[in-house]
């Protein structure tokens, strides 16, 4: 017999009476599962493993003995005929499941129709709030890719986006105040891109001015993340931009990969390290994207001066140019300031002053853009000779490496020792022209140093 209680207060008492029996939350999730799939309530569910307390419990539910049983089949029939036999009964078996977890269960096709459409009256609403700027084609990119399925390099880097949101924010209508939250700080980071206004800043600065806190991008923080994909998209979308090069002018990312995160960020305007970020050069005239000659470096120019130059300068350059199309790259500081003494208003030179840092590479871009030819000379050891490698294969331009001959090894020769890890490293180097110098090093394992060349540099 029914109790003709009020319906919301039949509710109440039918969540307490679910809840205090222990079968029924897995059974309940069992019957949830199969809405998802079939969008109704049907199929069958498979209790196994049953306790005494859950087959008790089946039992005063079904007036049916369990006795014994460690598993049990329950149909959809069969529960819908007890549950409406039950006190509860003029409470439909989908109610019931709303009232268990809270929410209409819904087919997994029809939820994920939900969560789209929410997406997309999210992005409506954003685009509108975001006309006339730079995230409005953020927001066109994602639209058209859950609408039309667009794919392009763009698209890809959008989809990124949108995978990492769905994941940071659930993929529920209750993600809803999440996803407008997150989507909102898209916009405003993008919006905010130092780039859109020729500028460049640090990234604490940056972080600041987003989201207040200036170490919201830092590495390890979940806004970094999100961060990076933003710029990856950033630099798919504006890759035609302002380093419109030909491709083989472009340089490749892979050789040295640690440095590529530093140079993405650079390309929208945020610099995430400058103190320690410079290069050294001599002999070079330098232009302004906004084509306007640097006064500065031709100022060391005509005084025939090295300068150490910044990775925000560099930053801010268009074009470079050298003396006769060539300049002399060298790792050691003491070599490069003999050369630059005995070369004065003749050749042009670069120190890299031991691994390469962000804002020597750039220059190297931009010398490759202006089609200048490298000469290099670095010390004869393991890392070295890999320094040397990985410049010949990044630089899109011709480079040539000097005084770096088996012979040159043997007058470089020091009496310091290379132990067997580092010997090691020498299988890496497969450049032709190192391998002679490899060879002889393996023989010797000594290394050798450029000072002791300074003679031949200056002949």
């Amino acid at each position: 017999m029914r109790w003709k209680s009020g319906l919301p207060e039949l509710e109440k008492e039918c969540l307490t009476y679910l809840k205090g029996q222990e079968v029924f939350a897995r059974l309940l999730k069992g019957f949830w599962k199969k809405y998802e799939s079939y969008g109704m309530f049907t199929g069958t569910v498979e209790l196994r493993n049953l306790t005494e307390d859950e087959r008790e419990e089946l039992e005063g539910f079904f007036g049916k003995n369990f006795h014994g049983k460690k598993s049990v089949s329950v149909s959809a029939a069969k529960f819908r005929n007890a549950w409406e036999n039950s006190r509860f009964g003029e409470i439909s078996p989908e109610k019931v499941l709303e009232i268990y977890f809270d929410k209409k269960p819904e087919a997994k096709s029809e939820e994920k129709r939900l969560y789209e459409q929410m997406w997309k009256r999210i992005l409506k609403q954003a685009g509108k709030e975001a006309e006339g700027t730079p995230a409005a084609g953020w927001i066109k990119n994602l639209e058209d890719v859950l609408e039309k399925g667009v794919s392009s390099d763009v698209s890809a880097c959008v989809k990124e986006i949108y995978r990492y949101l769905k994941k940071r924010c659930g993929e529920s209508k209750s993600s809803e105040h999440e996803i407008r939250k997150q989507v909102s700080m898209v916009v405003r980071m993008i919006n905010a891109l130092p780039y859109w206004k020729g500028n460049v800043e640090y990234q604490a600065v940056f972080a600041a001015k987003v989201t207040g806190n200036p170490h919201a991008f830092d590495r390890g923080e979940q806004d970094s993340a999100l961060l990076t994909l933003i710029l990856n998209w950033f630099a798919r979308q504006n890759q035609n931009g302002q380093n419109n090069k030909e491709e083989s002018c472009q340089p490749n990312h892979n050789i040295f990969p640690a440095l590529h995160t530093q140079k993405l960020y650079l390309q929208a305007g945020i610099l995430k390290d400058d103190v320690s970020n410079y290069t050294t050069v001599f002999g070079i005239r330098a232009w302004k994207e906004n084509g306007k000659l640097h006064q500065g470096i031709c100022g060391y120019l005509e005084e025939e001066e090295a300068v150490q130059v910044s990775l925000a300068s560099i930053a801010k350059w268009g074009r470079v140019e050298c003396r006769e199309h060539e300049l002399f790259l060298v790792e050691n500081p003491s070599v490069f300031s003999v050369l630059c003494g005995k070369w004065k208003g003749k050749r042009s030179c670069m120190c890299m002053n031991g691994q390469p840092r962000l804002s020597s590479l750039l220059l190297l871009d931009l010398l490759a853009g202006s089609g200048v030819r490298i000469y290099y000379a670095g010390d004869f050891d393991p890392e070295g000779l890999l320094i040397a490698q990985k410049l010949k294969q990044y630089y899109r331009g011709d480079f040539i490496f000097w005084h770096m001959t088996r012979q040159d090894y043997e007058q470089a020769m020091s009496k310091e020792t290379i132990s067997e890890r580092r010997i090691k490293m020498l299988e890496k180097i497969t450049e032709p022209r190192l391998l002679p110098a490899v060879e002889r090093m393996r023989e010797e394992k000594k290394a050798g140093y450029q000072e002791k060349l300074i003679g031949l540099y200056t002949d």
